[in-house]
């Protein structure tokens, strides 16, 4: 998105809840999308198309994602820019912990 026009670059963010408890949300650019030859490496750590760029963002957010018992994608928009979709369970799993306060 770096490269289009200021005035015209855009990310929405949404989020609901799913029928089987997930919480979900969506993050939309009006960004350039993802280029084909890039999808199937691009949670990949220390993959990365900025020329300054680590290539950590998008693997780190998997990894936390995943240990929170969810899911991580991503695709083009039908009118164009990038979608990142990602999930995760609306309770806490059996090794959460609970904060307990003393008196």
């Amino acid at each position: 998105m770096a490269e289009g026009v200021a005035s015209e670059r855009r990310i929405d963010v949404a989020t609901d809840r799913s029928d089987d408890g997930q919480i979900e949300v969506t993050v939309a650019d009006s960004g350039p999308g993802i280029r084909a030859e890039h999808r199937a490496r691009l949670f990949d750590s220390f993959f990365t198309t900025k020329q300054n760029g680590m290539g950590l963002g998008l693997s780190i957010a998997r990894s936390i994602v995943e240990a929170h018992g969810g899911r991580i994608q991503a695709e083009n928009g039908a009118e164009g820019g990038a979608v990142f979709r990602f999930s995760i369970p609306a309770k806490a799993t059996g090794g959460a912990r609970e904060s307990v306060r003393m008196t």
